[in-house]
């Protein structure tokens, strides 16, 4: 199903998933997945930021985090992650939303960014010299094509293809990072998705919302079970040390931000299995996820 997936431009966020049905991910008309909410959900609202783990891969749309939040909380949950975001796009899309809706008196909000993979994943490859977004690159080298229409050479461009089984972009085995060996580089990663949550928590508290910045777990941070995985072979090392450098500076940075923080970057050192790959989680992996994030909710 992901690979019939269709992406388009959007102004602010770059690209934003298109409507999409299948027996197991349906994408509504405002290019965003569906939630799977609880019959006896209350008005109160979560709305849920991030890339692709927020997103689902790996799950239908009953098991995505955002739907199992929904049922174990019994609150209204809206999935406003995309394939591929970083801070800086969801941060526009949140700004986007709260111009298109509004809010009964009645109703406690709370606006959640899950962040840190993509941060990494992306800001740390050497080629990304400006820390952009994951296609960047891309759009710029297809708009200095000449007599091609931008509406032309825009799909192609933003659209995330070429998926490998384990969800992830096949371009990464061909990437080489620099965090780890350039320290102004890796603080300035942290920095920037840092500044980012501060800047969407000033937005939402002038909205009258409580923010939650979730620093979320990847395989090669703490303790998980990955025997089933082969994540450290030769051409996943480099990568490796890059979350290992910078997630420190980001619980760094986000401590002395004096926002409202939480490390995830542990919560699945368990025996349960859990990954699916390097960041992506099975059902029973967002669980643990949802869990998580009912009990900051709870004790807010």
């Amino acid at each position: 199903d992901l690979n019939r997936i269709a992406t388009n431009y959007r102004d602010f966020v770059v690209w934003r998933a298109e409507p999409f049905e299948s027996p197991t991910i349906t994408i509504e008309s405002g290019g965003f997945r569906r939630v799977e909410q609880a019959r006896d959900a209350n008005t109160d609202e979560v709305w849920l930021f991030g890339g692709s783990a927020m997103w689902g891969v790996g799950s239908n749309d009953t098991n995505t985090i955002p739907s199992q939040l929904a049922q174990g909380a019994a609150v209204t949950v809206k999935n406003y992650a995309q394939m591929g975001y970083i801070a800086r796009q969801s941060l526009n899309e949140l700004i986007n939303i709260y111009s298109e809706v509004t809010r009964p008196t009645s109703t406690t909000r709370v606006v959640v960014f899950y962040d840190g993979v993509n941060e990494v994943l992306w800001k740390c490859q050497t080629e990304n010299v400006h820390l952009g977004s994951a296609y960047e690159s891309d759009i710029r080298d297809a708009l200095a094509v000449d007599n091609l229409s931008p509406r032309v050479i825009l799909q192609p461009a933003v659209s995330l293809i070429d998926w490998i089984g384990d969800g992830f972009d096949n371009r990464l085995f061909n990437s080489s990072y620099s965090c780890h060996e350039d320290s102004e580089r890796s603080e300035q990663v942290a920095r920037l998705l840092v500044n980012d949550w501060i800047s969407a928590d000033a937005i939402a508290r002038s909205h009258g919302d409580r923010f939650v910045a979730v620093l979320q777990p990847v395989a090669y941070i703490g303790r998980p079970n990955l025997e089933h995985l082969d994540l450290f072979r030769k051409e996943w090392k480099e990568l490796s040390t890059q979350y290992q450098v910078v997630y420190p500076l980001i619980r760094k940075y986000a401590v002395e931000a004096q926002i409202e923080f939480y490390d995830f970057s542990s919560i699945l050192n368990m025996e349960e299995q859990v990954y699916i790959d390097f960041c992506h989680l099975s059902p029973n992996g967002n669980q643990q996820i949802a869990v998580g994030l009912q009990s900051l909710l709870e004790d807010g």
